[in-house]
Order: C-alpha cells, then sequence, then structure tokens
C-alpha cells in the first residue's frame, strides 16, 4: 500500500506544481518602422551667382525685350552606386506674370531661368536628370535672363533667388 500512497502523493504534487507553474498568455504588439532612402549625392554647385552685368533701359523698352542669356550650371558628385535620376524643383517668389520677381529696385524686370532645351523653370517647376553610371555625377545646365515682359523697365538693382530642393530616384 505503501506504493500506492506513494503514486496518489506524487500525482497530487505534479498537479499542484503544474498550477503554480501555470502562465497566462498577453497580446503583445511589435511595431517595425523605417524606410529605404536613396543617400544624396556631393552638391558640388552649393552656390550659383549669376551676374547679368549692366542692362540698359532702352533696350527693355519693348514688351518682351530682354537681356543675353547667362549660362550656369548646377553639378552633382559622388551619386551613390543605384541612383539613376536626380531630380530638381525650383521654387521662387513668382511675378505676376509667372517668371521669378525681381526683387531689386528695378522695375517692370523679371528674371526668366530655362533649361539647356529652352524649356522654362518657372516656380515650382521640376526637372529630372539621369545619373552617369561611368562617372557616378551629373549636372543641370541653365539658362538666365532678364525679361521685360510688358515693357518699359525702369533703372534699379535686379535680384532674385532661386531654392533648388534635389530628390534622389
Amino acid at each position: 500500500m505503501t506504493y500506492k500512497s506513494t503514486m496518489v502523493t506524487a500525482l497530487f504534487l505534479g498537479l499542484l506544481s503544474s498550477s503554480i507553474t501555470s502562465t497566462h498568455a498577453a497580446d503583445v504588439t511589435v511595431t517595425v518602422n523605417g524606410s529605404v532612402v536613396a543617400k544624396p549625392c556631393t552638391v558640388s554647385t552649393k552656390t550659383a551667382n549669376v551676374d547679368l552685368g549692366d542692362l540698359y533701359t532702352f533696350n527693355l523698352t519693348s514688351p518682351g525685350s530682354a537681356s543675353d542669356w547667362h549660362t550656369v550650371s548646377l553639378d552633382l558628385t559622388n551619386c551613390p552606386v543605384g541612383t539613376s535620376v536626380v531630380m530638381a524643383t525650383f521654387k521662387g517668389v513668382a511675378d505676376s506674370v509667372g517668371y521669378y520677381k525681381n526683387q531689386g529696385t528695378a522695375g517692370n524686370i523679371q528674371l526668366q531661368l530655362q533649361d539647356s532645351s529652352g524649356n522654362n523653370l518657372n516656380n515650382g517647376a521640376q526637372k529630372r536628370m539621369p545619373v552617369s553610371d561611368a562617372t557616378l555625377s551629373t549636372s543641370f545646365p541653365l539658362q538666365v535672363r532678364a525679361i521685360s515682359v510688358r515693357g518699359g523697365a525702369t533703372q534699379g538693382t535686379i535680384q532674385a533667388a532661386i531654392d533648388v530642393t534635389y530628390t534622389y530616384l
């Protein structure tokens, strides 16, 4: 009978210990966030100053009269492998006619920005350029000029700031 009693005691202790060590499940949520982004290229042209020189009012009296074009290039280098396109977005204070507003003192003058193909790059415009696989670089060749859309330019200074934001694709 000792054998039977020991067996019952062992069974009882086994059941007791299983109830002591039982666990209760809880709901847990693991949230993982992140993004995959393209590493930026090195912006080689951090500041581009374009000097239009001295313009004469008598050359800007007729509607649509303009200065000569002045070229500028925005260069990006050391683009990481896998970046195939860079998109530039142009922002500045727009004039009522759509070009960039002259923020200097000369009257009836706007600034016209174009790509090398002659497409206007007004406020909010975007331009895409491919990244060379061989050089891992790209360039945005641009041209800018003063224009008097309505004519009748008055003397003073010419100033405009055009911000360029790059997006890597």
